[in-house]
């Protein structure tokens, strides 16, 4: 009776999340995405699109979630803006937005051609902002409505602040009034430049501010964010899962793991996630943001209340609370070692493997090494 009960008590502790999400050019949305839907603490009560095109970037998501099996969540467009149609790669490798072609540039990989015979009509789901083809229509309204009526939810932003900065221009003590709990990925705490935070600098800072609750996850932890293949793993004597968490994900059986691996060979189609061909994921930046959004496993990373200004290319500068621009909020820092970040992408791999939460522990590497073997 006692367990029944601890069971049916954990299936009620969920918590509302909005997920504002640029997924449509690169998989790390989509990875973030998938934990997020194989969290059974995780009440996802909205995906809002953003970042440039997001009436195709809401079809995208449409298709997703529906071959993950949950076309029962609600889908938000959020606000339009130009697409550039190139990427060039930065002296770190990470692909920035160009408006005309020079060398070494690549086509930039909206999905168009994988999302564009998706029937809008059979996703089962709420989807605001679709009634025009107008490229100002938006669902936003329905994100303030939620907002308003689901005090103390967490607000994942997984791109740009434009959404973010749109909803404060028409009610500037939303989030702040409804005790709404911020969770960030964007900025850089060492390089000059970041993506997230560089294309909308001023309505960045505003919500950095907006909220008593803001935590930001910069890209450096997540360098350590990618799940590798080990060659001849399964031959090991006594194999530890931890090195091969890209062998955990493809042996999934969840329809969540099968709609990522698509996924993945539809990008890499588009020439820019070839990494899959060598065993191994592209750097998950938002997939962090997402692990630190669900409060689990605090033990493996560094948290740090800092007070900051944001530069005009996204570089979090500390500041004093004096200073012209400052803003408190909290950063991750970093994971407390390698091994705790090897323990992330594990659990990760193992959850969306399994489309449902896994433990934590011994156990994770019993159920791997069964789940290794042969079948008839």
């Amino acid at each position: 009776m006692n367990l029944r009960k601890t069971r049916s008590n954990a299936t009620t502790t969920k918590k509302p999340f909005i997920v504002d999400t640029d997924a449509g050019n690169f998989s790390d949305d989509f990875w973030a995405l998938a934990l997020q839907l194989s969290d059974p603490q995780v009440d996802l009560k909205l995906v809002v699109s953003s970042g440039f095109e997001t009436k195709l970037k809401t079809k995208v998501l449409a298709k997703f979630l529906s071959h993950c099996g949950r076309s029962d969540i609600s889908i938000a467009r959020g606000i339009h803006t130009p697409e550039c149609l190139y990427l060039l790669p930065d002296e770190d490798g990470l692909l920035q937005q160009q408006e005309e072609f020079v060398e070494g540039c690549v086509t930039n990989p909206v999905l168009r051609r994988w999302a564009q015979s998706y029937d809008m009509s059979m996703y089962k789901g709420k989807i605001h902002g679709i009634e025009s083809e107008e490229d100002t229509c938006h669902g936003l309204e329905a994100v303030k409505a939620l907002i308003n009526s689901t005090p103390n939810l967490t607000y994942v932003v997984q791109g740009s602040a434009e959404n973010v900065g749109l909803l404060l221009d028409d009610d500037p003590d939303l989030f702040r009034r409804n005790k709404v709990r911020f969770v960030i990925m964007g900025g850089t705490l060492e390089k000059d430049h970041e993506y997230n935070f560089g294309l909308d600098p001023v309505d960045t800072r505003r919500m950095l501010a907006c909220s008593d609750d803001v935590t930001v996850v910069p890209i450096e932890p997540s360098f350590h964010a990618q799940l590798h293949g080990v060659e001849h793993f399964e031959e090991a004597e006594d194999p530890d899962p931890k090195h091969s968490s890209y062998s955990v994900y493809l042996n999934g059986d969840s329809r969540i793991s099968m709609a990522m691996a698509q996924l993945q060979l539809a990008l890499a189609n588009y020439g820019t996630h070839k990494e899959v061909a060598d065993g191994r994921t592209d750097i998950m930046f938002d997939s962090v943001a997402a692990f630190v959004a669900t409060g689990r496993r605090k033990d493996l990373y560094k948290i740090q209340e800092i007070v900051a200004t944001i530069s005009d290319k996204g570089k979090i500068v500390p500041a004093q609370p004096e200073d012209k621009g400052a803003i408190s909020f909290s950063v991750m820092t970093d994971w407390v070692s390698t091994h705790a970040a090897d323990e992330f992408k594990y659990f990760m791999a193992k959850s969306i493997a399994a489309g449902t939460l896994v433990e934590w522990g011994h156990s994770l590497h019993e159920s791997y090494k069964s789940h290794l073997a042969p079948t008839l």
